[in-house]
């Protein structure tokens, strides 16, 4: 018999995922499922996870399990880099496995308009690339 993992378990498990697979700089979190969405900046130097001023982490945990309520969900981790450049990586989460995406399907979620389905430029100075694996609990 599987144990049940909770909404909050679940954040908490993929946020410290993203906070470690992140690595040292300026990041921000955005993790989303039908109507609700949380984003989470953070920044990590060393061993050492800084929020956003004004952030707690419960109640990044409390946002975070909302937005992961729906049973397919996504997150997208952007790490802000020098001279306006931006590296995205993102996840399809269903249940508690997290399905890294290629730097092409996650450029082809930043770049189409969701209600004409037409093609968008991507920002300027955003680069996608292939997400890693992350070790969930």
């Amino acid at each position: 018999m599987e144990a049940q993992i909770f909404p909050t378990q679940r954040a908490e498990n993929l946020l410290y995922a993203l906070f470690d697979a992140a690595g040292d700089g300026c990041h921000v979190i955005t993790a989303g499922a039908g109507p609700f969405t949380a984003v989470v900046p953070f920044h990590n130097t060393g061993n050492r996870t800084y929020l956003g001023q004004g952030i707690e982490m419960a109640d990044v945990v409390a946002t975070t399990s909302l937005a992961l309520a729906g049973e397919v969900c996504g997150v997208v981790l952007r790490t802000n880099a020098a001279e306006g450049m931006s590296r995205a990586w993102g996840w399809r989460l269903g249940g508690a496995i997290a399905t890294p995406l290629t730097a092409g399907e996650l450029r082809r979620a930043y770049s189409t308009d969701c209600l004409t389905g037409e093609a968008l430029p991507l920002e300027p100075g955003l680069y996608c690339d292939d997400a890693p694996q992350l070790h969930l609990i």
